[in-house]
């Protein structure tokens, strides 16, 4: 369904890839970014899957294929935790050569992004809706995590964000809330007031 939604908009529609989804089958025409999935460890209070989220990276190089970007592994909701996870992880993946993206939290500015890194912007939701202007205008390119509604569809395509991602677009099928709020979507930008950005379905 995933790959079929891209082609129909233009590869405006790929995956992100997590460890708990292992790695599904990438496509030269799907785009896709890979997620660490420490916030979906946290949240059902697990410990990190590091080396599911390896394998992944392996699994890519093997396919020689490119993700738009990888999410660096972070601490949810501590922002001193993720600049040093950052540190860490960081001179580890740059050795790939490709896009890295940071995931900033509450409490985090643009000015903690280095040059040359994507901003994913986590945290909560407060923070997004308070933040994310500041990040797309002084960030190079800004990802924005669990977009689902239609209302923040259009609210983050219109301040710029280059892509989102949400959970659940295609898992109930095309009745389903999720796939409407999609669709509906893509019925507004069809009247050319979008900055096109890339969304993710959060594959689980």
């Amino acid at each position: 369904m995933i790959p079929w939604m891209c082609g129909v908009t233009g590869g405006r529609v790929g995956l992100m890839m997590s460890p708990e989804s292992g790695c599904p089958k990438t496509y030269p025409f799907l785009p896709f970014a890979i997620d660490n999935g420490r916030f979906q460890a946290v949240r059902q209070q697990r410990d990190w899957d590091e080396h599911g989220f390896f394998r992944i990276i392996e699994k890519i190089k093997d396919d020689e294929t490119t993700p738009l970007f990888i999410v660096v592994p972070d601490v949810p909701m501590d922002a001193d935790g993720t600049r040093k996870e950052f540190d860490r992880w960081c001179p580890k993946l740059e050795d790939l050569g490709w896009p890295l993206a940071m995931a900033v939290q509450d409490g985090m500015n643009p000015s903690d992004v280095p040059d040359g890194i994507m901003a994913f912007i986590g945290g909560t939701t407060a923070f997004k809706q308070e933040k994310a202007c500041d990040f797309i205008d002084q960030c190079s390119f800004v990802h924005v995590g669990r977009v689902n509604s239609f209302r923040d569809l259009k609210s983050y395509d219109l301040l710029g964000a280059g892509s989102v991602d949400g959970s659940g677009f295609f898992r109930e099928g095309y009745s389903g809330r999720n796939f409407q709020n999609l669709r509906r979507y893509f019925d507004w930008t069809g009247g050319g007031r979008n900055v096109s950005p890339t969304l993710f379905e959060k594959y689980q």
